[in-house]
């Protein structure tokens, strides 16, 4: 095999140095377990959190590194293949799982939104089994994997129990029995899950404050498979296209005063309880208030002393609100987003109060089928520069100036538009390929100042980018190569 005299340098250089080598990717397989020195640095390619990003830790010790899961008390160690794990940190029982990476045992899934960080990594194959109802998948090539029509080989399993779907004692027993067939596989749990159980791993993405940190949960998957320069460019590409959106905003903004702002009623309905809606007392309380904060608008609150609430044997209230206080709330709203499905339901009920809303008369009613009927809960957590772009669109503080018009993906106009899809799996060429997200084509605003960057030199920037992922591709297949060398 003939290798281009970059990579063919990059090569000679790792293997020349083999003994105390210095690497510049992470390795992609086991190393030589009679050949290697402790001293090397065998992950260059690390995973620095975001300055927002408030619930993982990890750090690297040349031949292993520690991630913490700070919402549920939890670390796992991580050991390079082919070395031993530090005796220390094993003999006292300080992580919950200690795992040689990269991992290749099979990863259990329990939630929809630990997919796509694993099909974005290119680790769909590492996806064995699915614990609970497959209904709720999106993705069209795990959907493909978990049906009849997969191959034996490479078939997800189902750990579900249809006529007993709460029986937790029959899903504790059905993931024993996987785990005892699966010895090297973990259990991805979400962050009510039982992260005590054997060879659980915690996610806790989705409990972090701000849409970049729950991205940002995307090193952790990668640093499962020593991916973690591939992961850095997803993130930072992804937070940087997000930022010129707020940076475009604030442009647009600039010359208007507060109370001329766009105001968004978020709302939906619960059946025979009442209306939640959006409450925003900071910008990162949830996370459609640091969307509007992001486009420069403002979500509708409920005021003080307003409505009633529910506690449901738990800490945290949770606020609704009666037909008539909802009414006197929202009806001159000119844009409501509804974050479900049930809109149409709901509007059949109380079609007499809600066609008193200005939205409604307008048919500025946006819910969140535009990816499909599910893929909010999924795909959405990986898209959200372009969740971002969607919203700045639909109240107007998006690039006037862009040379492309935006076709919404995840708001729905729901008396104009059709629910969404998400495709098809292309069997069997699209089962090893990588998921890569839709992205927000954002050129930034060039102010009178000079402090926006012009479109040119945007465009080299994203040239200079993907130059900059191609290299990181090739280091990652060096790496791969001098690992076998070394084995």
């Amino acid at each position: 095999m003939k290798l281009p005299i970059a990579v063919a340098s990059v090569f000679l250089t790792l293997a020349a140095s083999s003994g105390a080598s210095v690497l510049t990717a992470n390795p992609q397989g086991c190393i030589d377990p009679t050949a290697y020195d402790a001293d090397t640095d065998f992950f260059p390619d690390k995973f620095v959190p975001d300055e927002t990003t408030d619930l993982i830790t990890i750090t690297y010790h040349n031949t292993y590194k520690i991630i913490t899961n700070k919402f549920s008390n939890k670390s796992y160690l991580l050991y390079q293949c082919g070395t031993e794990p530090p005796e220390n940190e094993v003999k006292y029982g300080w992580h919950h799982v200690v795992l040689p990476v990269p991992h290749t045992g099979g990863v259990a899934i329990t939630e929809t939104v630990q997919i796509p960080p694993l099909e974005i990594l290119g680790k769909r194959s590492e996806i064995t089994a699915y614990i609970g109802n497959p209904q709720y998948v999106s993705s069209p090539c795990l959907n493909h994997l978990m049906s009849d029509d997969a191959e034996e080989e490479e078939m997800v399993e189902i750990i579900y129990y249809p006529d007993d779907p709460w029986n937790t004692t029959l899903t504790d027993e059905g993931t024993a029995d996987f785990l005892s067939r699966n010895p090297e596989a973990i259990v991805l749990t979400g962050p009510l899950g039982n992260v005590d159980a054997d060879r659980a791993w915690g996610d806790a993405s989705t409990q972090e404050r701000t849409n970049v940190a729950t991205f940002d949960w995307l090193g952790m998957y990668a640093a499962l498979f020593n991916l973690e320069g591939t992961a850095n460019k997803i993130i930072t590409d992804t937070e940087a296209r997000y930022q010129c959106l707020a940076d475009n905003a604030a442009a647009v903004e600039s010359d208007i005063q507060d109370e001329d702002k766009p105001k968004i009623l978020w709302a939906d309905y619960f059946d025979g309880i009442g209306w939640s809606i959006g409450e925003c007392p900071t910008w990162d309380a949830s996370y459609y208030c640091e969307f509007a904060q992001h486009c420069g608008a403002s979500i509708i609150s409920r005021p003080e002393g307003v409505g009633f609430s529910e506690s449901y044997g738990t800490d945290t209230l949770y606020w609704y609100l009666t037909d008539d206080e909802f009414l006197a709330l929202g009806k001159d709203a000119a844009t409501w987003i509804y974050p479900s499905k049930t809109f149409g339901d709901v509007y059949d009920q109380k079609k007499d109060i809600l066609d008193q809303f200005k939205s409604v008369q307008n048919k500025n009613v946006y819910d969140t089928q535009g990816g499909g009927p599910l893929a909010w809960y999924e795909q959405r957590l990986a898209e959200y520069d372009v969740v971002a772009l969607d919203l700045c669109t639909l109240v107007g503080t998006a690039n006037p100036n862009s040379s492309s018009i935006h076709v919404r993906k995840w708001f729905r106009n729901y008396f104009t538009e059709p629910v969404g899809t998400q495709g098809t799996c292309n069997v069997p060429e699209d089962i090893t390929l990588a998921y890569v997200p839709e992205q927000a084509e954002c050129t930034s605003i060039q102010s009178s100042s000079g402090g926006f960057p012009s479109e040119g030199s945007a465009t080299a920037a994203n040239s200079s980018q993907r130059t900059s992922a191609a290299f990181v591709s090739v280091l990652a297949i060096v790496a791969g190569i001098v690992s076998t060398v070394l084995a």
